[in-house]
């Protein structure tokens, strides 16, 4: 369900202004006030007890007008010198007294504020906490809080009626992830040897306060059409909507029955990219002549001629670099519009991939199957990372702030590509975790896709 937030902003957008909403909030199901910061324990039990439940909020320097009217009274603060301490407490609370560890993210608001009567040297810390997909959380002292009215009450050990509610909710959504991740496309019998890639994006998948955004037609062709300041760009010239989803499509002139490269739109911004992967079927030497303007197509060639096989079914996976460049500028856009932070998580599925060999036209490719050999597919499909509880998807940061203007988008297209590249036996986080090794990967990467756009 989706958050309450008594804000229209995101939790990193909140100004003290905003805080004058909480003036008519009472303390309840979804609002906990407490003047200072509490101890460990009581920080815990709030916390959960929030995950437990619906989800909400606590704002720590906030007292209640009164026991009667328990809406948000005087802005006393915490000191802005204790901040550092207070989200390290909270953390640890979380961390240590909370079993398993629920989600939650916090923003720190600092005065002055004269409408709030917010002193300079003091500040507010809001913590906002999703409703928990992996309910029960348990309290370090073995009871399971949860919100009763506008209290943190535990729940009693003969419920087992409410337990097992909590239980089916993290089923529930887990169930719900495994159906889509299992959910691959009809494809035509001519279609069952094309090998093709699913790519499952998720922007908010532990369900943090968003602003409220509905995808339109409209919308999603602009995010997916536009050029200004991109590295990359994938046109989409079909877009039509289909029951809440939007469906943007590859089609030009050609058949539009076929599966194509195909992206649909969820309304919660969560996406579903189909790409159909190049494949080049031959010996060698036909593939060293179909290929034969990369850079290091020779060397990889001649490592294939090392073994007894003579043709084989290759994956061209710089061009996959460089669409992936370009899903991400989209992404970015459609999280953009919507006012939401740019991080997301990832998980792919390859199907239709059975004894295929994946091509990187990059050195340090090279360099890695002349040292260990060169990988196979070996399953008809393959999901990556495995597993379909939200902890399994790949989580993409955003460090676009701390960036020049337009890294952001690439060093992501780097991330995002890792559980592409393991799909097809490629250690990339671990070449990653080299020291040195990042931006000289992501500029071979960079500049293998654009050259396999260009001369494909």
């Amino acid at each position: 369900m989706p958050h309450f937030t008594p804000f229209n902003k995101n939790l990193d957008e909140l100004e003290a202004l905003d805080l004058i909403s909480l003036k008519q909030i009472s303390e309840g199901w979804y609002i906990e006030y407490k003047s200072q910061l509490s101890k460990a324990s009581d920080i815990a039990k709030s916390i959960s007890a929030l995950a437990n439940t619906y989800g909400g909020w606590v704002f720590y320097g906030i007292s209640e007008e009164s026991k009667e009217n328990s809406v948000a009274g005087a802005f006393p603060g915490i000191d802005i010198c204790e901040i550092d301490s207070a989200l390290q407490r909270i953390r640890q609370a979380v961390a240590n007294l909370i079993s398993p560890a629920c989600h939650y993210d916090t923003c720190v608001i600092k005065g002055p504020c004269e409408e709030l009567a917010l002193e300079a040297g003091k500040c507010i810390i809001c913590v906002a906490v999703p409703e928990s997909i992996e309910a029960p959380h348990v309290h370090h002292r073995g009871a399971i809080y949860r919100r009763i009215g506008d209290g943190s009450e535990p729940l009693a050990e003969t419920d087992r009626q409410m337990i097992e509610k909590m239980f089916q909710r993290s089923s529930e959504r887990i169930e719900h992830l495994a159906h889509w991740i299992s959910s691959d496309p009809e494809l035509s019998n001519d279609e069952d040897e094309i090998p093709f890639i699913r790519i499952m994006i998720v922007p908010n998948i532990w369900g943090m306060p968003r602003k409220p955004y509905k995808a339109t037609i409209k919308s999603v062709k602009s995010a997916l059409n536009l050029t200004e300041g991109r590295a990359s760009f994938i046109p989409f010239d079909t877009i039509y909507k289909s029951a809440n989803t939007v469906i943007a499509r590859q089609c030009g002139t050609e058949d539009p029955i076929r599966a194509r490269l195909t992206w649909s739109v969820h309304q919660d911004l969560s996406s579903e990219i189909l790409v159909p992967l190049r494949v080049y079927k031959g010996s060698p030497d036909v593939t060293e002549y179909h290929l034969r303007e990369r850079q290091n197509i020779e060397a990889y060639c001649d490592r294939l001629r090392l073994t007894e096989a003579e043709n084989f079914d290759i994956i061209d996976l710089s061009i996959l670099y460089n669409v992936l460049h370009g899903v991400i500028e989209s992404q970015r856009e459609l999280q953009r519009q919507a006012g939401w932070p740019l991080d997301f998580e990832i998980k792919v599925k390859v199907i239709n991939a059975w004894r295929t060999i994946p091509y990187l036209d990059t050195e340090f490719f090279i360099d890695l199957i002349n040292e260990n050999g060169i990988p196979v597919n070996l399953n008809e499909e393959c999901v990556s990372p495995t597993g379909s509880h939200p902890e399994t998807f790949w989580s993409v940061p955003d460090n676009s702030n701390n960036l020049e203007s337009g890294i952001g988008a690439g060093i992501q297209t780097i991330i995002a590509f890792c559980p592409i590249a393991e799909a097809f036996g490629i250690p990339l986080p671990e070449l990653l975790s080299e020291e040195g090794r990042l931006e000289l990967i992501r500029t071979q990467l960079t500049e293998a896709g654009i050259q396999a756009a260009l001369k494909q």
